[in-house]
């Protein structure tokens, strides 16, 4: 399995170095826009600006059927100091299983609401409330130079492709996901974004429970771009790198390189991370990969493919993972999406019947 991990990085950073891809997502790249002019968290994701809601409202809808739903007036401002927003998933799935015959249930994926108290110009106080115990609380400054911000309180590090699959492999095995537990950590960032570039730092205590971190610390850097390079056609690079230490003792670092390419209707993104662990005991290096290729058919109707990749130990020659997705994206109105995907899951070296369908429809604000 090692010389497999190593070809499947080698060609994902080929396709980085070759596409001069860039780390923002799939709308961020069709744009050109990076992820806060969207969204009110530097890091993307989450409560909305207002050119995000503009843009989910005028650009994702099928353009026929939007005007007889669409409310003229609507904004997620409830003063001008105040905004609200939301993000509701529900996840229908049918999965194969050895066990639970045709096993099939509802799940509650996402149930996430957003408060953004604006009192003073450059000066926000963020708040995301999960449905079940996460949360993400911070004060965002944007104040320095360069478009730059600081950023306190308790969030998730910016580290690889917020992308909005929490079972992608990128970030339930880099610890990045709800799915395997808290991801969000407190502590601090500041960045920069001179011209087509973004800079970011990071330091945190490396726990999620603050009062069981004591010394043990986590930090981050990250470095990105994204460029015109023709009309319609956008283009990036970016690298990203978070250490931490853990309750054994030891080490963990996440390598992480990411990109993606836009032109017109095509956009395809994609990341591979390295996972360094040291332990007093052993150590360990493992690989993770996911690249994404959508397709707009016409407004409203996307085309999605991508493939994830895992491999926790590259010594070790069984364990990895590999999955298949193949999918829509379909926005009938504004703030209403439907997701259908079919996902192909292969394992070394016993490969499971664990192949699904995932219905998902997502509400948002």
């Amino acid at each position: 399995m090692r010389n497999s991990c190593i070809t499947i990085a080698v060609l994902m950073a080929g396709l980085i170095v070759y596409s001069t891809a860039s780390a923002l997502p799939r709308f961020a790249s069709r744009t050109g826009a990076r992820c806060q002019s969207c969204h009110i968290n530097p890091s993307g994701g989450g409560m909305r600006q207002t050119f995000g809601v503009q843009y989910g409202r005028e650009k994702l809808p099928v353009p026929e059927w939007a005007p007889d739903f669409e409310m003229e007036d609507f904004t997620n401002l409830v003063t001008n100091f105040l905004g609200l927003g939301a993000d509701f998933r529900t996840l229908y799935y049918v999965r194969q299983d050895t066990v639970v015959p045709n096993n099939n249930a509802f799940y509650q994926m996402q149930g996430d609401f957003y408060l953004n108290f604006r009192p003073a110009k450059k000066v926000n106080f963020y708040l995301k409330k999960g449905l079940y115990s996460g949360f993400e609380i911070f004060g965002l400054l944007n104040i320095l130079p360069a478009r730059g911000f600081i950023k306190v309180g308790k969030f998730i590090p910016e580290f690889g492709t917020r992308v909005d699959d929490h079972t992608a492999y990128i970030r339930t095995y880099t610890g990045f996901s709800p799915e395997l537990g808290r991801p969000e950590l407190t502590g601090g960032e500041v960045g920069i974004s001179p011209g087509s570039f973004s800079f970011t730092g990071g330091f945190y205590n490396a726990s999620t429970n603050d009062l069981g971190s004591q010394n043990k610390k986590a930090y981050l850097g990250r470095a990105e771009g994204l460029f015109p390079i023709g009309e319609e056609m956008y283009a990036g690079v970016g690298a990203d790198v978070f250490g931490k230490d853990t309750r054994d003792g030891g080490t963990q670092t996440l390598y992480g390189g990411f990109g993606s390419f836009s032109y017109r209707q095509l956009t395809l993104f994609g990341e591979v991370d390295q996972m360094k662990s040291k332990t007093p005991s052993a150590d360990s290096t493992g690989w993770v990969v996911y690249v994404e290729a959508d397709y707009m058919v016409l407004p409203g109707l996307d085309l999605k493919v991508a493939y994830d990749f895992y491999d926790g130990n590259k010594d070790v020659k069984s364990g990895s993972r590999s999955r298949y997705s193949f999918g829509v994206e379909f926005f009938p109105i504004s703030g209403v999406e439907v997701r259908p995907v079919y996902r192909i899951v292969k394992e070394s070296p016993v490969d499971s019947r664990n192949n699904e369908f995932d219905l998902l429809l997502h509400f948002y604000i």
